[in-house]
């Protein structure tokens, strides 16, 4: 075989190789990344992390029968779309009836009225809520206050813009802001 036609061949598969390396060194990363913690260990991890990063906290509360939170669960968290938004929180899910210490959890939170509760935190701040309507694909997004704002349709970058307002806002409890 000509040397020329070796030399190509062997940097043929040198590439392949470490094209396929890349690949899958990328997709553990995004899997890593995309992780949930879950119950009262994943809570506890969650916060380590969190304080160590500096990334803020992502609180999905969901309760054992909720459709509105598996709906939720499957159209939008596992979406494609959501995996560049969800990389750069630490996402924690807590239900009460999964037998994980997510009750012990989920006393320190506010009490939600109609599952899915969804809260953002950057460590050391409140909690702040992110309000969804699964039933109609709508997310509410805050104006000065988190109880001025209005509701826009469900997507990534609309969560994105929801998430960086609502952990702008200084307490989510006050509604202050002077009327225009």
């Amino acid at each position: 075989m000509n040397l020329w036609l070796k030399g190509g061949l062997a940097a043929g598969v040198l590439m392949v190789a470490g094209g396929v390396a890349w690949f899958f060194s990328g997709s553990e990363a995004d899997k890593a990344a995309s992780a949930w913690y879950l119950g009262d260990e994943g809570y506890q991890s969650a916060q380590r992390q969190a304080l160590s990063s500096g990334q803020p906290l992502l609180y999905v509360l969901e309760t054992p029968k909720c459709r509105r939170c598996k709906a939720l669960d499957q159209r939008f968290w596992q979406s494609d779309e959501m995996v560049g938004p969800l990389s750069r929180l630490v996402k924690v899910r807590l239900n009460p009836g999964s037998g994980d210490g997510s009750e012990q959890i989920l006393r320190r939170f506010p009490r939600v009225a109609t599952p899915p509760g969804i809260y953002v935190q950057r460590p050391g701040e409140p909690l702040k809520p992110i309000k969804l309507v699964v039933d109609i694909n709508q997310i509410w997004m805050p104006g000065k206050t988190w109880q001025r704002g209005f509701y826009m349709p469900l997507s990534a970058a609309a969560f994105e813009a929801v998430l960086e307002t609502t952990l702008a806002l200084q307490d989510p409890a006050l509604d202050n802001a002077p009327l225009e």
